[in-house]
């Protein structure tokens, strides 16, 4: 089991019954957008506790991870005991210290409805993606049932960390990529109708 990387770390709520099943599902429909692909490097962006980096490792040959807040050595330490050795670091994603068109695949899962000025941020990404490679985003709609729904398991304060809606990303992400897939929680609504959005794009 992998402990909280930090006070803000959500990773207590995938061991919550029935919350559980919403975090994990918004993983889950994100991941499946990524089929049978493999990358060689691939990137997290936002890598907490470290949840999605063992499947990243399975599905590259070289997985990375930027966070702002998480303790790369800690979340390294947990990770070798499940044969995964990323390279971690701090930082954040509009100075990404890479070089242009190093990766295969970026990953941003809950991350970019927190960023407010979401332009840059994708510039930056797009930078650092190969001509042909991949962004995996996934993001929670922000409304008033949402603020409702997270204040339920405790965040009272959501609409102050939720700034940006995944319809904002994707209007700002349209004029670097191209959309190759998409999914929504529950799926058995129409796309309109969400919790949880994700997409996958290509440059």
């Amino acid at each position: 089991m992998l402990e909280p990387n930090g006070s803000d770390d959500p990773l207590k709520y995938y061991y919550i019954p029935l919350v559980s099943k919403l975090f994990i599902s918004r993983i889950n429909i994100t991941l499946r957008l990524l089929n049978d692909f493999s990358f060689d490097k691939s990137l997290e962006i936002g890598y907490g506790s470290g949840v999605l980096l063992p499947t990243l490792s399975k599905l590259s040959n070289q997985v990375y991870g930027v966070d702002i807040g998480s303790d790369p050595k800690f979340v390294v330490e947990q990770l070798k005991a499940l044969g995964c050795n990323p390279t971690l670091s701090t930082g954040i994603a509009d100075q990404l210290l890479f070089e242009d068109n190093y990766f295969d695949l970026v990953v941003a899962v809950s991350v970019l409805e927190h960023i407010k000025d979401i332009e840059p941020f994708l510039a930056e990404i797009h930078r650092v993606i190969r001509p042909g490679g991949f962004l995996l985003v996934g993001m929670p709609a922000v409304n008033s049932f949402m603020e409702k729904l997270f204040a339920a398991i405790g965040f009272s304060d959501i609409s102050n960390h939720h700034v940006t809606s995944p319809e904002t990303m994707y209007n700002a992400a349209n004029s670097l990529f191209m959309l190759k897939d998409m999914g929504w929680m529950p799926g058995f609504l129409p796309s309109n109708f969400y919790l949880y959005k994700s997409f996958l794009f290509q440059k």
